[in-house]
């Protein structure tokens, strides 16, 4: 069975604290959405707004949270927030999910960004460790999802750090705006 959180815990490892979205990271979602790495890999849209951050922070975690649909955490690091000249408030380094959630089967899925100043420092990795071990050993859920897009090796990487094992390609499993098919790489770590 899943047991869901009445509300969204803040969750840490080592450096990296994962907490609830709050209207107040609207601007910083929005600035490191305009990095063009992101919605190249993500299903997130190129055009990526204001108002989208806005809708995000302020209304789609909440409502999302509340049916059961999806839990989205703001990932921060301590070493981001004592860094000079670090554009975003609090260390904040991006947003992480689990969303595609089959409560029946006992599954769902990761998904992430990191804003491009956070990369290669371990943030991903340990937000990764902290909400898969959250839904497997607290909420319950059996298996966890990773799948990426093919051509990007750094997620891949991200998602192996944290425990999660290469499972195979799904052959044409995407579909970009361009309306081009990609491939993309499943991962899973299990209970």
């Amino acid at each position: 069975m899943i047991w869901w959180p009445e509300s969204i815990p803040t969750l840490l490892v080592e450096t990296t604290k994962l907490r609830p979205v709050t209207p107040a990271d609207a601007e910083d979602i929005y600035r490191a959405m305009q990095d063009p790495e992101i919605p190249k890999f993500t299903t997130l849209p190129a055009d990526y707004s204001l108002d989208l951050a806005i809708d995000l922070a302020s209304n789609k975690t909440v409502a999302c949270h509340a049916n059961k649909s999806q839990l989205y955490f703001a990932m921060e690091d301590s070493r981001l927030a004592q860094k000079d000249g670090y554009p975003y408030k609090n260390g904040f380094a991006g947003v992480i999910s689990l969303h595609s959630i089959d409560i029946p089967n006992h599954r769902a899925e990761i998904g992430y960004w990191l804003a491009k100043e956070a990369r290669g420092m371990r943030v991903g990795t340990n937000a990764a460790v902290a909400i898969t071990e959250y839904g497997l050993m607290t909420m319950g859920f059996h298996r966890i999802d990773g799948i990426v897009n093919v051509a990007n090796e750094p997620s891949k990487k991200m998602l192996l750090n944290a425990g999660y094992e290469f499972e195979g390609i799904m052959k044409k499993y995407a579909t970009r705006p361009d309306g081009s098919q990609i491939d993309m790489a499943l991962f899973a770590a299990t209970r």
